[in-house]
């Protein structure tokens, strides 16, 4: 199963970062960015809630409200929005295998060697970007 909350999350900040860029007291409607990201108003106000609760974005209510970034783009990396994006590791979230069963009572043990080792080299990758950087490729 794909799960898109990170790379949606990711183009929703890159879009506040660049109408930020154009008009800084800009706020953005959920409606602009569910236009932007191909999808619906409601699913972009789900995605907005644990940005605004780490600290990314700002959201005002009411008839002219919308959402700003709460930070300057280059003070946003990409791993606080991949961390926003998801309760607990991506990778490491998983079922348990059959307890009566050789493999699937152990397997644990090998995912979390083997993804421990793949997320923490992402997170890594993701710490040393940040939205400034991605932002020059849509400003020319």
């Amino acid at each position: 199963m794909v799960d898109y909350r990170f790379s949606t999350s990711l183009h929703i900040m890159l879009a506040l970062a660049y109408m930020s860029h154009r008009d800084p007291e800009r706020l953005v409607s959920s409606s602009e960015l569910a236009s932007s990201t191909k999808s619906n108003p409601t699913m972009i106000r789900q995605l907005l809630v644990p940005l605004n609760e780490a600290g990314l974005i700002k959201t005002y209510r009411g008839k002219s409200g919308g959402v700003t970034l709460a930070k300057e783009a280059k003070d946003v990396s990409l791993k606080q929005i991949y961390e926003a994006s998801f309760s607990s590791k991506l990778m490491l979230s998983r079922g348990m295998g059959n307890e009566d069963c050789p493999i699937g009572s152990n397997i644990h043990c090998v995912f979390d060697n083997v993804l421990g080792g793949m997320e923490d080299v992402l997170m890594t990758h993701l710490e040393g970007q940040n939205l400034a950087e991605l932002l020059k490729s849509f400003i020319k």
